[in-house]
């Protein structure tokens, strides 16, 4: 990085007048094309990354069309958790990332994200995580896809459950989201408890999800519809979110923005209660994993129609034996594979044994010859299950014998596929 930029970090404590704030925030309102916020933008922005103990990041210069020394490079970064199987971890989500047009091509990214990731390791965190914006950046970083989403469209008409598949009891109701309030941590986070793969929410979810904030209305939401489920003990134990298109186009059709439920009996029944809105014809959801439970529980699994899918979270591996000691290893994951991983920022460089036995796993540094060679990033694919070392082998991803490449992936095999409910 040119010595004419400065690295540095905005305090969370910054004053709340202090015109950091909105200048701080514009560098990726400019990025990705938004407008400039308005001072509720601003003053929501600020309460929640101080909610979540953010780390702002900045690179500063001076030069002709500036205002003294300006930021022009920005990276905003949170502790969270992940769902690795073995309960929740400690991981790093990076937020947002963005550099100026003009000052693109100068290595500021680079410095930005090597602080973090370093800053990151120091801690004790092995993993991080984030949501790409553009598919071509985060893989030289050693950052891998590791969890897809297939959005869906349904057909109300024919969302109709098997007679032999459970739908829970107990009743729904729909209310303001604000009810959400007293309910939200405790249902997102038993949801994340569940299933592997899933990502902590952040206090901007929180925001968004109870109304409080809208982005697009930079305000409260006042589109945003809610129904929660009530157990038969009258405990809420699951909501959905959406959202009505209206009534004018066709089919009518309404968004579904988030479906929570550590059971996915609770989940069927918020289903239902959506499918059943008067005139709604049609539910579509972002947020549908491969392997969506849905489509098989139904009577007519055609009701469920698949679209485009999507990449939401992208993860890196930062400390190979931390890593594997936090991940559960499934079923029949037993044996050792030894890897050759390519890591151009050095962090897992080198050769390995992985060994799995009794769902606990172990990574230590050897000199023997590899079985497999792989870069870091496409581990990172493998990590929660989302695809095996056979299929990644087959796009020559990965260097090896058939029957070496075939241990892997027995080793990396899940029970369940992911599933993740928050993006960033």
């Amino acid at each position: 990085m040119d010595s004419a930029y400065a690295f540095d970090l905005m305090p969370l404590d910054t004053p709340d007048d202090s015109p950091e704030w909105a200048e701080y925030l514009d560098i990726f309102r400019f990025s990705f094309l938004d407008n400039r916020a308005t001072p509720e933008g601003v003053a929501t922005y600020r309460e929640h990354r101080r909610k979540d103990q953010a780390v702002l990041a900045r690179i500063t210069t001076e030069g002709p069309g500036l205002d003294g020394r300006e930021a022009v490079a920005g990276f905003a970064a949170a502790p969270t958790t992940i769902n690795c199987g073995r309960g929740l971890v400690d991981a790093l989500v990076i937020n947002t990332i963005a550099v100026r047009p003009s000052h693109r091509r100068r290595g500021l990214l680079k410095q930005m994200m090597r602080a973090q990731l370093d800053a990151a390791r120091e801690r004790g965190i092995s993993l991080a995580t984030l949501t790409a914006s553009e598919a071509t950046i985060y893989g030289r970083f050693g950052f891998g896809i590791a969890t897809h989403t297939h959005p869906i469209h349904v057909d109300t008409r024919r969302l109709v459950f098997r007679p032999d598949i459970p739908v829970a009891s107990g009743s729904v109701e729909y209310v303001h989201p604000s009810f959400l309030k007293d309910h939200w941590h405790r249902l997102v986070t038993e949801h994340q408890a569940r299933y592997r793969g899933a990502v902590g929410h952040l206090h901007g979810h929180y925001l968004t999800d109870t109304g409080q904030w809208d982005p697009s209305e930079n305000g409260h939401a006042r589109s945003l519809r809610c129904v929660v489920h009530f157990s038969e003990e009258g405990e809420v134990d699951g909501f959905a979110l959406f959202t009505p298109q209206g009534w004018h186009d066709s089919p009518i059709t309404t968004k579904v923005r988030k479906v929570c439920a550590e059971d996915q009996a609770v989940n069927r029944a918020l289903w239902k209660a959506m499918a059943e809105m008067d005139m709604v014809e049609r539910l579509t959801y972002p947020l549908s994993p491969p392997g969506d439970p849905l489509a098989a529980s139904l009577v007519d699994p055609w009701a469920v129609q698949p679209k485009e899918g999507d990449d939401p979270v992208w993860l890196r591996i930062l400390d190979l034996p931390s890593a594997v000691a936090q991940r559960q290893f499934d079923g029949d994951s037993e044996g050792d594979v030894i890897v050759e991983i390519v890591d151009s920022m050095g962090y897992c460089e080198g050769r390995w044994r992985m060994h799995a036995k009794d769902g606990q796993g172990t990574a230590e540094r050897v000199d023997a010859a590899a079985d497999v060679k792989l870069s870091v990033d496409v581990l990172a694919q493998m990590w929660h299950g989302d695809r095996t070392a056979s299929e990644l082998a087959l796009s020559g991803l990965l260097d090896g014998e058939p029957a070496a490449i075939g241990r892997l992936s027995r080793l990396f095999q899940v029970d369940e596929p992911p599933m993740n409910l928050a993006t960033f």
